[in-house]
């Protein structure tokens, strides 16, 4: 990677499969495996202070797992280490159609020639 050290990725290698937590952004176990040699589903948990009345609690219709892949790819995808995803311009056609006609080509960031 160009002589750049990648962030410290704690416990976990690249290779690792692990499970997620997208909605805290963090790692929540390594993948455990079946007597087949398959991926167990980890059951997703509710935080302890959210709980409904045990008629809503009996009647689940359907489950919720934490999604599993390898930490590089889960790093990248569920946003776990660094910074997040540059905001994206919020400019209206009428603030960019002036600069537009007058330029071909220019840069957002950089200040504006008078």
């Amino acid at each position: 990677m160009n002589g750049v050290t990648p962030p410290s990725s704690g416990p976990y290698k690249d290779d690792d499969l692990v499970y997620v937590d997208p909605e805290k952004r963090s790692v929540v176990g390594r993948v455990e495996w079946t007597r087949n040699d398959k991926p167990k589903s980890l059951a997703y948990k509710p935080p302890a202070d959210v709980k409904g009345d045990a008629k809503s609690q009996r009647r689940q219709f359907f489950r919720k797992f934490y999604p599993w892949g390898t930490f590089r790819s889960m790093r990248r995808i569920f946003k776990l280490e660094g910074k997040v995803k540059d905001q994206e311009p919020n400019k209206t056609l009428d603030e960019v159609l002036p600069r537009a006609v007058k330029e071909t080509f220019w840069d957002w960031n950089s200040p504006q020639k008078p």
